[in-house]
């Protein structure tokens, strides 16, 4: 099908035909039930999320409830493909497995949501004791009135002082959390307060990993401030390499790769330099700030490795965050013991012009984590 979405209903989807001038020709189709497929980074590329946004949709396992097509049988399942011409914005991007979705649409039946600042913020600015304060659609309002589960983990994780927060300082913000969420979405189910304590747990098995992380930041990021040039790339390469390894980073992990990709993109222009914000005087505050935003993702992988058949969606307002989880193509999540294994198949938007060499010294064997 080549028709365009022109709207989202509760629980399906309504296609409504136009012909090459935008012109409703009269056929169209419901569909209830599917997997709606998640989105790759070049679709996210080119997307502005303040306004109406057009989405190439796929849906696989879709039922037929309502058509006048005359070839699209009601009760008949298959996998549509269709434009998404939505007047929605998507101040809120989902994360899930194998790329993104408009936060509303990503949005599934038992489904465990972990909000950023950004997207809390957001909520708390667009509604007050569950009322909508301002005109105008968002993928986000598809959250009133369900009972969906939210995880304020990554919220109380990044704390508000430009640091590693303590057990009190998280239990404060998964406090504020709440009560901001439940201040817009009276009827979204907060996940029970004891949780809180994993998270405290898990803030302080990272800190040790997080220090070398920022230490390495400060180390590369004012080095990496102005584009690389071509004749410098390799040497650049190495050098963060080695300056990883002297860190006591493994290869794989996400700052290294997010390092490798401020190297190589032309023009600097990489997420990942978005992400870092590199200068000449980085400061831990800094780095803590870039951090934390890949400290949700590392999350968000945890998650996924340790509760393979669980549906969890992380939501952010930073586009640059979500272009680097799609760009990453992580996938291939497992847990033994206490170690987290995962796969990354960077998107050549990424690491641009990397020779097969340079690739060769990052795939090399690693040397043991600390």
């Amino acid at each position: 099908m080549n028709d365009r979405m022109e709207s989202t209903v509760v629980g399906g989807l309504a296609f409504h035909e136009q012909d090459e001038f935008g012109q409703p020709t009269g056929r169209s189709a419901t569909f209830e039930g599917g997997e709606i497929q998640p989105l790759r980074y070049e679709d996210l590329e080119k997307i502005k999320l303040d306004g109406p946004i057009l989405i190439p949709l796929r849906v696989t396992g879709a039922r037929v409830v309502e058509s006048n097509y005359p070839d699209l049988q009601i009760a008949t399942e298959g996998t549509v493909n269709a434009p998404l011409e939505s007047h929605y914005t998507s101040k809120a991007i989902g994360l899930v497995r194998g790329g993104w979705l408009p936060s509303g649409l990503a949005l599934r039946e038992g489904m465990m949501v972990l909000p950023d600042r950004c997207t809390i913020k957001d909520l708390a600015a667009r509604y007050r004791d569950g009322v909508k304060r301002f005109t105008g659609d968002d993928f986000l309002d598809i959250f009133q009135g369900k009972a969906v589960r939210i995880n304020p983990g990554v919220f109380a994780m990044e704390g508000n002082e430009r640091g590693i927060p303590t057990p009190e300082q998280v239990a404060d913000q998964w406090a504020e959390a709440k009560r901001k969420v439940l201040d817009a979405l009276p009827d979204a189910q907060i996940v029970p307060d004891a949780a809180v304590q994993g998270v405290i747990g898990l803030v302080s098995d990272m800190r040790s990993s997080f220090d070398r992380q920022v230490e390495f930041l400060c180390l590369v990021a004012p080095k990496l401030q102005s584009p690389v040039s071509a004749s410098r790339r390799p040497e650049a390469w190495h050098w963060v390499l080695e300056t990883a390894q002297k860190c006591g980073l493994i290869r794989g992990s996400l700052v290294v790769l997010a390092a490798l990709s401020m190297v190589v993109v032309v023009k600097g222009v990489s997420p990942a330099k978005r992400l870092i914000k590199p200068s000449a005087k980085y400061s831990k505050a800094d780095a803590y700030n870039a951090l934390a935003d890949l400290r949700a993702l590392e999350l968000l992988i945890r998650l996924y490795a340790a509760f393979p058949d669980e549906k969890v969606m992380l939501c952010t307002g930073d586009k640059n965050l979500a272009l680097f989880w799609a760009g990453i193509r992580a996938s291939g999540f497992t847990r033994e013991g206490m170690i987290t294994r995962y796969t990354l198949s960077p998107v050549q938007a990424l690491l641009q012009k990397v020779t097969p060499n340079l690739m060769e010294a990052y795939f090399a064997p690693e040397m043991k984590e600390r």
